[in-house]
């Protein structure tokens, strides 16, 4: 509690009203403290006293507790409408195939907070639709990512890790999507990651013509929409090559800027996977 009241108080002092996390598990431990503080006015008052006497500082309690998903969600129609691109394959005109993975520290925690709630949520499923994708249903489609903190944090644990991720990678395969879009940034990373994983220990790839699925989130597709280069969004730091991904949607970049930095220099080329094909 009183870690979560430090990160009110700085956003007190600099002048703010509004909270707002990327990381789904820091939403939902900001719901459970707010929400504890609600229903138990003793314990906010116990946490104003530890924060003052540990580190000096005050806070007040934020009038909105938002999630940074939900602020794409909200103007996802004016990103639209400034959008240079679609969830469309510009070949054919078909929408992309894209499945919504949603992190369960956002959704199933305090489902009234998330939008849409724990089963039906919409924070992405709603971007997929307002942008011209077409949503990919399947079994495990609110199954772990395979993070789990503990899962993954304790090496003898990974295990469970990379077996959640292949259950859910297994589930949409026959699906064959064109895009996986995430709202957590750990999410994105392990059924980014994992993918390489179990290319090399199963010599299984779940993409087209021995390439992954694209993992972005919502940040990352919102960017690549509104015309923003690719790698000035980071995508060359994923695992899985986008360029298919860019292809399909018809935008363009310049593949010899990939490795490049931020003035121009060549930073150098990552060691290419065995199995898991990369661009």
């Amino acid at each position: 509690m009183t870690v979560v009241a430090r990160q009110f108080a700085l956003m007190t002092e600099a002048g703010y009203e509004n909270y707002v996390c990327s990381c789904v598990t820091s939403f939902g431990i900001y719901s459970e403290m707010l929400e504890i503080w609600e229903k138990n006015p003793e314990k906010l008052e116990e946490t104003r006293k530890v924060l003052k006497e540990t580190t000096g500082k005050e806070f007040v309690i934020p009038k909105n507790m938002v999630h940074a998903s939900d602020l794409i969600y909200k103007f996802r129609n004016e990103i639209k409408a400034k959008a240079k691109y679609r969830l469309v394959n510009k070949q054919s005109g078909e929408p992309l195939k894209v499945v919504d993975h949603v992190g369960c520290h956002y959704a199933k925690i305090f489902p009234a907070r998330g939008v849409g709630g724990a089963e039906f949520p919409e924070v992405l499923s709603g971007l997929i639709d307002t942008w011209g994708g077409t949503q990919v249903d399947y079994p495990e489609r609110r199954h772990c990512c395979g993070f789990g903190f503990r899962q993954y944090l304790v090496k003898a644990n990974r295990g469970y890790s990379v077996a959640n991720s292949k259950r859910k990678l297994e589930s949409m395969h026959p699906y064959h999507p064109d895009l996986i879009i995430a709202n957590c940034p750990g999410c994105t990373f392990f059924l980014d990651r994992w993918q390489y994983t179990i290319a090399e220990m199963e010599g299984k790839t779940y993409g087209e013509n021995g390439y992954g699925i694209p993992v972005l989130t919502y940040e990352e597709v919102a960017a690549l929409l509104l015309g923003y280069n690719p790698w000035d969004a980071g995508l060359q730091l994923h695992q899985v090559s986008v360029e298919p991904l860019l292809d399909k949607v018809g935008i363009v970049y310049n593949p010899e800027d990939k490795y490049k930095g931020k003035n121009g220099e060549y930073l150098g080329m990552p060691v290419k996977p065995e199995i898991l094909k990369v661009y």
